[in-house]
């Protein structure tokens, strides 16, 4: 919940009309209107992400949208970018999209930015917003775009498509996780985007819509978010999984193996603690990155190995007496690992490390 305090926030008749079906939802009422129209959100990327969000962030009574994009429409985009039209091709993106937000919602202020994010604007732009949305698909845009929510302590709402596939979560959300617990820079990730690997513009429909949720559920203080979460989501197989991201729950570091403290106290909940004997923690990352620094007492299991049946039977027999976490430094192998054992029919928990 941003703001709480809406005293001197007042709907006009127009809105109370324009909003009256969602005024009549509890978890909104006036007062949650009342914090939509004080907030204060940055959209960065108007592509088939930012599109969604846009509109219906502004059809939802957000007061202030930043919109922050320094390309012009082209006809390739108009697959998913659905503010759009042929006639609006050649036109800056920003400028497109505030008339079309103008004539939707008059309600609605539309500030634009007309340029790209970097390491020495970030800052100032973001720190006049209350929320910050991410709709880029470059790895080191999102970095600054971390880095400066992170120093400005201001939300950060997440999201990535590719092909058919995509992934949302909530960053610096009351200390919750932060955008390189999953993605750590020193893993020199490379940027893959719809112009290498294609997208179906249903898909950016899709994960931005479930973006705009979330901003609207922090706003309005509603408890099932995506703090310290991931959607995972995949539209051609019609699956959706909501993992869990521990957050600093035990970080990787040059002197990991002098610390003597128990697992326990980081990773176990409070109705483990009495079995913390029966825990083993499984890292999955190849014999070398192991070998050069560990978690105390982990075991080593590279993730290819899950691949095995022996190495799936040898660990199922283990499970009457023994419970598994699994450890990786990158979110997506951790999950690979889980979600294969729990196909197996074996419980666990998958563990982000941090470096």
């Amino acid at each position: 919940m941003l703001n709480p305090n809406t005293k001197l926030i007042k709907l006009s008749e127009n809105e109370y009309t324009r909003y009256s079906k969602q005024l009549i939802l509890s978890s909104i009422n006036i007062e949650g209107q009342k914090r939509l129209k004080k907030s204060k959100v940055l959209v960065i990327g108007l592509g088939g992400l930012g599109n969604p969000i846009a509109i219906y962030l502004a059809a939802s009574g957000i007061g202030y949208i930043g919109l922050l994009d320094e390309d012009h429409i082209e006809l390739s985009n108009l697959n998913r970018q659905i503010i759009y039209k042929e006639i609006d091709i050649n036109q800056l993106k920003v400028i497109s999209a505030k008339n079309r937000i103008s004539k939707l919602n008059n309600n609605c202020k539309v500030i634009t930015h007309a340029y790209r994010i970097n390491k020495y604007n970030s800052k100032e732009i973001i720190n006049y917003y209350d929320i910050v949305i991410d709709t880029t698909d470059n790895f080191n845009t999102r970095y600054i775009i971390n880095e400066a929510c992170y120093t400005s302590h201001k939300t950060y709402i997440y999201g990535a498509v590719e092909q058919f596939i995509g992934q949302v979560s909530i960053f610096n959300y009351k200390d919750g996780i932060k955008y390189n617990y999953l993605y750590p820079k020193n893993l020199n990730l490379k940027t893959q985007n719809c112009n290498t690997n294609g997208v179906m513009g249903i898909a950016t429909g899709y994960i931005g819509t479930l973006q705009a949720t979330e901003i609207i559920k922090v706003i309005t203080g509603q408890k099932n978010k995506l703090n310290n979460k991931v959607i995972l989501c995949n539209l051609l197989n019609t699956e959706l999984k909501i993992k869990k991201v521990y957050n600093q729950q035990y970080k990787i570091n040059k002197n990991i193996t002098k610390h003597e403290r128990s697992i326990s106290k980081k990773l176990i909940s409070k109705e483990n603690e009495a079995k913390q004997k029966l825990i083993i923690l499984i890292d999955i990352r190849n014999n070398r990155e192991f070998n050069k620094r560990h978690i105390k007492k982990s075991i080593n299991i590279p993730l290819e190995s899950f691949k095995l049946y022996k190495t799936l039977k040898f660990i199922k027999k283990q499970t009457k007496q023994k419970y598994f976490y699994v450890y990786c430094k990158t979110l997506h192998k951790s999950i690979i690992v889980s979600t294969i054992l729990k196909n197996n029919q074996i419980n666990n928990h998958n563990i982000l490390g941090k470096r």
